[in-house]
């Protein structure tokens, strides 16, 4: 493979794995207890009118096991408190339809790390670092001025944003549920409006910091 043929794929490969992993990477940080312990001790956060406090951290931490673990749909049956089923037929299905998505998720952001990586080695091999450079600097200002776009809509509109968000990644009315189901009572729309931000502050935080290091890397490229 001729030289400018091998740049153009390593511009490729990071331009669009850049922005996937910087996203993707931080699922990681966000579905986890210590999250929810989290936004539980925030001062106004939401309380349960179904479960105690106690219940509520139980239930909210052994979800996020589910999603994150091997668990079949039993370990959610099996969820109950003072002997009452946690999730009805409805919840459970959605929660199998999340758990398809984010280990989907993480599935791209493994796929990402591999690419990246091989990207970088080919970079490293050719010669070819300040294309390597320029792309990730390139796909940095390319997600902040997405990750600009995302935040004005949900900032003006989270309803709509959070609709679809749904939409596109759940079939038909799905995710809906009653405010007395557990899912809202353990994760009301408050909790994901902070997950939304969190995750986006935090890439944004990263695209800044990586978009300048592959900039400053990329003149002094260009300066040799």
């Amino acid at each position: 493979m001729r030289q400018p043929a091998i740049a153009t794929s390593i511009r490729i490969v990071l331009l669009a794995c850049t922005p996937l992993l910087l996203l993707l990477s931080n699922l990681y940080l966000v579905a986890t207890p210590a999250f929810i312990r989290y936004e539980y001790d925030k001062v106004g956060f939401p309380p349960a009118d179904v479960y105690s406090s106690e219940d509520r951290h139980a239930l909210a931490e052994a979800t996020v096991h589910y999603l994150r673990s091997n668990e079949g749909t039993d370990y959610l049956t099996s969820l109950s408190v003072e002997g009452r089923t946690a999730y009805n037929e409805r919840e459970v299905k959605h929660l199998m339809d999340v758990k398809a998505v984010m280990g989907g998720a993480f599935l791209v952001q493994g796929a990402c790390v591999v690419l990246s990586l091989l990207a970088l080695f080919l970079a490293w091999r050719q010669g070819l670092w300040s294309a390597a450079f320029r792309a990730v600097y390139e796909s940095c200002c390319a997600l902040i001025v997405s990750l600009a776009v995302i935040g004005f809509l949900a900032y003006f509109s989270f309803d709509l944003f959070f609709t679809a968000f749904h939409r596109i990644f759940f079939s038909g009315d799905s995710w809906l549920f009653a405010f007395s189901d557990t899912l809202i009572q353990l994760f009301p729309v408050p909790f994901w409006m902070d997950a939304t931000w969190t995750l986006a502050l935090l890439a944004l935080g990263e695209c800044i910091i990586l978009g300048c290091i592959a900039y400053v890397l990329y003149r002094r490229e260009l300066a040799r």
